[in-house]
């Protein structure tokens, strides 16, 4: 059966037909009795992953995960710590930065906390009100801006700062300033 397109000469119709059958055309049947595709397909592989071992288990995880204790991570928003994120991803219920329930709908088979070294807890503080923070004047400016909710613009200020160079030295914690 043929079918014509009003206004359309038949060779239009069969050449339109016959474009869309030759992929199927250019195909070579399977073999009849289920021998080796290999005898069939002599040529060298097409596939890069012919050959190769992959294993047979994947497991998924996070390569970098901030808590709160990191200090962009902390003026982005998030309130939970070590334990919350830990609890998190081995797939516990846990109550979120926002106040709602939370769960995974799987649990992460590992995790790896990645909070940053330098500042180290600084967020924390700083929401606190810790009085060595606040005696700074851009540390109250800090504090008095995320208590009027402007955290994200604190988060990019001490972003910038910090990626800078130009973090206030009297408000940085590192490693090397541990008694």
């Amino acid at each position: 059966m043929m079918f014509r397109i009003p206004g359309t000469g038949t060779g239009i119709v069969m050449l339109a037909a016959g474009l869309w059958l030759l992929p199927a055309w250019a195909q070579l049947p399977p073999p009849p009795d289920r021998q080796s595709m290999a005898d069939v397909y002599t040529g060298k592989s097409y596939s890069p992953y012919a050959g190769r071992g992959f294993p047979g288990r994947i497991y998924w995880g996070d390569t970098h995960l901030h808590t709160a204790m990191s200090f962009d991570a902390g003026s982005f928003g998030n309130r939970l710590g070590i334990d919350q994120a830990y609890r998190f991803a081995r797939g516990d219920e846990i109550i979120s930065s926002t106040g709602i329930p939370a769960r995974l709908s799987r649990p992460l088979d590992w995790l790896m906390v990645a909070d940053h070294s330098d500042n180290m807890g600084f967020f924390p503080d700083l929401l606190a009100g810790d009085q060595k923070l606040l005696s700074d004047p851009q540390g109250r400016e800090w504090y008095d801006r995320i208590q009027a909710g402007e955290g994200v613009d604190v988060a990019l200020d001490i972003i910038s700062l910090f990626s800078q160079g130009k973090f206030p030295g009297s408000l940085m914690d590192s490693p090397d300033k541990l008694p």
